[in-house]
């Protein structure tokens, strides 16, 4: 199988079209195949941030050619940088087909840029729209909805409460609609359920055909999985009587007997299901004793997964509710966790009591 590998680039111009280049020109200096950029800007307001995807888009063509990079742009502002991008890239030997939105390599791995909807729409309604769209393509190219392994989801003010309901519960109602198609035998998908500052809603996706012979799906003995939750830690939608889960696992790990490699969802400073209202600097603690319990051999082992090991973490993705305190934060990650590639951005968390929320990819020593 072939397992991405993920960098974090970012640039201090001012001038947002001058960053833009210099990211995607350092992700295409790399030795590696670029394969996804998703971009952590600043820029919310509507017809801004519609004029920056339309201007990276026309970047990455100009760039990259026929053999572009997928795209995503998240309304996250950075906090080390005024723009940043993750981008995962995979070895130039794969054999890879580009699609509109999407690529497969080597016939069985299937990636996906943001997908997206109209703006003026509602989060359920734009929800919707683009499980419309990422359907349509799973459909297309032979891939069943319980193939999906890792998925980011993108929310604009995600606790924000409208007539119609709680941001996140309308999402999670749309998406519990489209994954009610199967039956989910082998477990949901890792994922992220984050807050934004603009951009409505932006859905991204890693798949792997027969998934089930490939990937685990990983409980955190400390956390009740999500799926799971009671009703009491659920806000109201439109329908009161029909409040739904999130829909995913704390982790899931993908691979084959030679290597493989664990995809961390969006973890926060939760026990059992409840929240710990401490700082942000102990809530970092805890989540990452959190993504420890979760990624360890002894977890491994009790989930299946082949010749489970310690594992490090090659990239770790950090969302605080405010910029206050992220500075401590940083230098206690740095100093316990020596991983080379950390991003930090401001994003609302799904909780108004959780003030930092950490994913990642762990891989074997």
């Amino acid at each position: 199988m072939i397992l991405p590998r993920y960098k974090i680039f970012s640039s201090n111009a001012l001038d947002m079209a001058v960053a833009e280049r210099e990211i995607l020109q350092q992700a295409e200096q790399n030795a590696l195949l670029p394969l996804r950029v998703v971009f952590f800007t600043p820029v919310g307001e509507p017809e801004e941030y519609l004029q920056q995807r339309e201007r990276i888009e026309a970047l990455n063509r100009e760039i990259f050619g026929e053999r572009c990079p997928l795209l995503a742009l998240v309304v996250q502002p950075p906090l080390q940088c005024s723009l940043m991008a993750e981008v995962s890239y995979l070895d130039k030997g794969c054999e890879l087909e580009y699609h509109d939105n999407y690529i497969i390599a080597d016939g069985k791995q299937l990636y996906t840029g943001g997908f997206c909807s109209t703006l003026n729409k509602s989060i359920e309604e734009q929800s919707d729209d683009v499980f419309l769209q990422l359907g349509s393509v799973l459909s297309r190219e032979g891939f069943a909805i319980d193939d999906i392994v890792r998925q980011w989801n993108y929310i604009e003010y995600i606790t924000h409460c409208s007539t119609e309901g709680q941001h996140y519960q309308q999402f999670n109602d749309s998406r519990s609609r489209f994954y009610e198609r199967v039956e989910w035998r082998n477990g949901y998908p890792a994922a992220t359920g984050i807050g934004t500052c603009g951009g409505g809603v932006v859905v991204v996706v890693d798949a792997v055909r027969r998934s089930a012979e490939s990937s685990r799906a990983m409980d955190n003995p400390l956390q009740l999985s999500a799926h799971t939750y009671s009703q009491q830690v659920l806000i109201e939608g439109r329908d009161p009587q029909r409040k739904t889960t999130p829909k995913f696992e704390r982790a899931r790990w993908v691979g084959d007997d030679g290597e493989g490699m664990i995809y961390i969802s969006g973890t926060a400073a939760i026990r059992g299901e409840a929240s710990l209202r401490t700082d942000v600097v102990q809530q970092g603690v805890t989540t990452m004793e959190n993504i420890d319990c979760l990624t360890s051999a002894e977890n491994q082992a009790r989930h299946g997964v082949p010749t489970p090991e310690e594992c490090e973490y090659e990239m770790l993705r950090v969302y605080v509710k405010h910029e206050a305190g992220w500075q401590q934060v940083e230098a206690w990650l740095r100093e316990n966790y020596p991983c080379p590639d950390v991003a930090f951005v401001v994003a609302d968390i799904c909780r108004e009591e959780l003030l930092i929320e950490i994913e990642g990819i762990a891989k074997k020593k």
